[in-house]
């Protein structure tokens, strides 16, 4: 025998009173009626006389705005006198779920098996289960046991399942822009979720207001509901978008202080793109209409006026017309096409009021600062007699919040009250000021940094635990820190949680970070003009073993370029500010005129070269080693760093034609180090290719430089990898001498500035980059060869090819010709030889500039990820200012 306990369906009916809670609450989700005995007629909420009206999602079942619950004393059938067990529930059982385990509607009730029967008991677990929303019909049921006991059944109805979500006839928006939508919306709306009207009414809200704002303002967005047995439904959201509404004319009536150009241009969200009242620009460019963002724009005219002292200024009345086009202006094909639309001309009316100059500027609660005058002059900019400009009190505000954080304050409080003046155009401006506590800081915890030590974040820190909080210092400590390039970049806002305590007046920071990939390995090969065929590999980690150390290796193999290079960097040396580091290398440079050539043009010139004879090609070898090492050290609360290199390297060269060496020889490059140390005959010369063997081998060979170079630095650029504000400048001077070891003489000064700020949308950047050197050498000395300046490629004048700017020098040569008779035929001498002529000739080259200078700008457009469009400018100077530098070796001149 089964009898009823209690029962309850979402089926828009309503029985009884509402139940409550523990607390005496009124229970929010769909609750059961009362028990109902054999077949109780249906009945309906009071003032309903009649069934409510079809459900317009098919036959789904629409729950209603506050449902039927359970009442506070369900009825439970009377049982006859009770035996031994007869009160005891002998078992537990589920009916008519699909997908919910039983384990978890186990877990949602606290009757079990072996309880005595309880009333109070058995309606909490019912209201326990209703209140899941996961059910559309329940109700409870008692069953004898086999051992006299009671069998508590459970039995339900469940929710459909939404199966599918499908959009139709959404053209201007897509998918996943009304998904991002419903996010930002919540509207909690998603496959395999249980089915809610009223959640589905939402997103139809919602989308339908999304339409609005992109000008589709008749636009109408119609659910239709499919089931799908056994226990889902489909939804489809049929969208007719309709016409699409354009801002047409924009019409101002009352400003007479400024023409309705400089008004209209204070608008943002309808103002057409380009010139005001343009019949190119209107029609062309003209704005989507959405009436959500004209009492914004309304809002920025009066913020415009009153920045200009006009306090009383604002729209005081905004009209829109709404009428139908049909291609309305310049027919441009893509851009305008002949199709219907909608156009609305608005029209606001503006009272403009007078303008009002500041009369008395007083503080009221200033305990930390005793000259308020001197605060209203220096961070408000306004003082007595002043125009009165509410964008100029908004950034004083903004500013003396910042003053007093620097102090602690960080619960400070200023309320203006401006108060024009009866009868004046002045304005009587008192801020109220709660200074509040100081605070200090307790405790700085990390979060986040799975790699990098702690230490290594706290020595950046300009705050420690015990200090009296500053919004600057924590301010400047985030930007030490974005500048490791450890961390995602950071915002001073939202890097750490604030926990107060007023009781001791203290706060706990909790530094929130997510680190960076600290390791690069790369592996590549291809060709270039200036390597040839080359594979490379080189590995590099800007936080080594989570200490802060830079460790970087690489290595190339190539057909005319190979080379190694090891580097280490500790940045806190001694636990210090000290950066110190080294770097060894060595690189091998073949140098085939042909080959160069060939790569340069895209097309294969060697059997070309070959054929003017290989001793008549500048084909070379030059082999360079050496190292760096330097120190530097961060000045104590500043982003100026002054450092000290030294550098020591050699560099040798080697002609493997009787040209090259004829080339070098012509040059005064024994200027570089004088006669001795880099011209060396050589009588027995097979490496040059069979050139005679009074040629010299080895005519630029050994030039040592030993480098010492002091230099100075700033940098505020907030990340060096994307970098979006601040300034990075650093000079620096070389100088290379002989008495500090090597055989050079030379001077290098350097300079080099770069800055970067916002672009004219908040997620652009604009960036700047001015670089200028110069080289020359001392004391009857010149800089070596491969000091000097070439230009061209990414790092410097893009559009050229990489290191082919450079000035442009003639050296003189000669070739011998055959001497001809007056007939045409070769002429001999006495024994058959032929007779030749010395003809002299000059020879083109590149040297290479001594003064460098070159400018960049670049607009940086975030695309997506990592994708930037970024059109740049770039332009430079490679001259010789010394041509003395480039001399001539006089016994070579003739």
């Amino acid at each position: 025998m089964t009898t009823p306990v209690i029962a309850a369906s979402d089926s828009g009916e309503s029985h009884g009173a509402q139940p409550q809670d523990s607390a005496g609450r009124q229970n929010q989700q769909p609750s059961p009626p009362p028990p109902q005995q054999n077949a109780p007629q249906q009945q309906h909420p009071p003032g309903q006389q009649n069934p409510p009206q079809q459900n317009p999602f098919e036959n789904v079942p629409e729950q209603p705005q506050r449902p039927a619950q359970p009442p506070n004393a369900p009825n439970i059938q009377e049982a006859k006198p009770a035996t031994v067990g007869e009160n005891i529930i002998e078992g537990i059982e589920f009916r008519g779920q699909r997908r919910v385990p039983q384990d978890t509607m186990r877990g949602l009730i606290l009757t079990k098996k072996g309880d005595v029967y309880d009333e109070e008991s058995i309606h909490r677990d019912f209201v326990a289960l209703w209140n899941t929303g996961r059910f559309d019909d329940l109700r409870i049921e008692k069953e004898k046991g086999p051992n006299g006991g009671i069998i508590l059944v459970f039995v339900v109805t469940e929710r459909r399942t939404v199966h599918t979500i499908d959009y139709t006839g959404n053209k201007s928006i897509s998918k996943s822009e009304i998904l991002d939508r419903f996010k930002d919306r919540k509207v909690a709306l998603t496959p395999e979720s249980q089915f809610d009207p009223g959640k589905v009414q939402h997103a139809r809200n919602v989308l339908q207001e999304y339409l609005a704002e992109r000008g589709h303002q008749y636009a109408t967005v119609t659910p239709q509901i499919r089931q799908v047995p056994p226990g889902g439904v489909d939804i489809t959201f049929a969208i007719n978008e309709g016409p699409k509404v354009k801002v047409g004319h924009i019409i101002l009536d009352g400003n007479s202080v400024f023409s309705d150009r400089v008004v209209i241009r204070a608008m943002k969200n309808l103002k057409p793109i380009g010139i005001p009242h343009s019949w190119l620009f209107e029609s062309l460019f003209a704005r989507t209409y959405d009436s959500t963002k004209l009492d914004e724009d309304s809002e920025r005219i009066r913020q415009f006026y009153q920045s200009r002292g006009y306090f009383e200024a604002r729209v005081i009345n905004h009209s829109e017309k709404v009428y139908d086009v049909y291609g309305r202006g310049v027919k441009i094909p893509l851009f305008n096409p002949k199709k219907p639309g909608k156009r609305a001309d608005i029209t606001m009316v503006i009272s403009e009021g007078d303008k009002f100059y500041l009369r008395n500027f007083n503080f009221v609660g200033m305990k930390l600062f005793k000259t308020p005058d001197l605060i209203a002059r220096q961070v408000f900019g306004m003082a007595p007699g002043d125009t009165f400009s509410t964008e100029k009190l908004q950034k004083g505000l903004d500013n003396l919040k910042k003053l007093y954080g620097n102090f602690g304050y960080i619960d400070f409080v200023p309320s203006p009250d401006p108060e024009p003046v009866p009868g004046k155009d002045q304005i009587d401006l008192t801020i109220d000021i709660d200074e509040g506590h100081q605070f200090f800081v307790r405790r700085i915890d990390f979060q986040g940094n799975t790699t990098t030590r702690d230490r290594v974040i706290r020595r950046e820190l300009l705050i420690n635990e015990g200090d009296l909080y500053s919004n600057q210092l924590w301010e400047t400590s985030i930007l030490r820190l974005n500048q490791l390039g450890y961390f995602e970049p950071l915002k001073p806002e939202d890097a750490a949680t604030v926990t107060r305590d007023t009781k001791t007046n203290t706060v706990d920071l909790l530094l929130k970070l997510k680190e960076r990939g600290k390791n690069s390995i790369q592996l590549n090969g291809g060709v270039s003009g200036i390597s040839g065929s080359f594979i490379g590999f080189s590995y590099s980690t800007n936080n080594f073993l989570g200490l802060g150390e830079t460790l970087s290796l690489s290595s190339q193999i190539g057909t005319l370029l190979s080379s190694v290079q090891f580097g280490f960097t500790e940045p806190y040396l001694f636990d210090r500010p000290i950066q110190a580091g080294f770097t060894v290398f060595y690189q091998r440079y073949s140098y085939d005129q042909g080959q160069q050539a060939s790569i340069l043009a895209g097309q294969n010139l060697i059997g070309y070269y070959n054929s003017l004879g290989t001793q008549n090609l500048l084909n070379y070898v030059t082999n360079g080693r050496g190292f760096t090492t330097f120190v530097s050290y961060q000045l104590k609360r500043s982003f100026t760093r002054v450092g000290l290199t030294y550098s020591y390297s050699t560099q040798t060269l080697r002609p493997l034609t009787a040209a090259a060496t004829q080339y070098f020889d012509y040059l005064d490059f024994q200027g570089v180090g004088g006669p001795s140390s880099l011209v060396q005959t050589n009588t027995n010369c097979a490496s040059t290719g069979g050139a005679p063997a009074s040629v010299p081998c080895n005519p630029l060979t050994g030039i040592r430089m030993s480098t010492i170079t002091p230099s100075i630095a700033y940098n505020t650029v907030n990340h060096p990898i994307t970098p979006t504000r601040g300034l990075r400048f650093n000079l620096s001077f070389g100088y290379t001498g002989s008495i500090i070891g090597g055989n050079t003489n030379m001077l290098q000064p350097s300079l080099d500035i770069a800055y970067f700020r916002r672009g004219i949308w908040k997620s652009n950047v604009m960036g700047f980059h001015l670089a200028s050197r110069f080289v020359t050498g001392y004391g009857g000395r010149v800089a070596p060869p491969i000091t000097r300046y070439y230009m061209g490629g990414e790092s410097d004048v893009r559009g050229f090819d990489i290191l082919t700017i450079s000035p442009v020098a003639w050296i003189p040569t000669d070739t011998s010709v055959a001497e001809l008779n007056k007939d045409g035929t070769p002429r001999y001498l006495p024994g058959g030889v032929p007779a030749t002529v010395t003809v002299p000739t000059y020879q083109l080259i590149l040297p290479g500039g001594d003064t460098y200078s070159v400018f960049n700008y670049e607009y940086r457009i975030p695309i997506v990820g990592p994708v930037t469009l970024a059109p740049f400018l770039d332009a430079g100077i490679d001259r010789l200012t010394l041509p003395s530098q480039l001399g001539l070796n006089p016994n070579r001149v003739t």
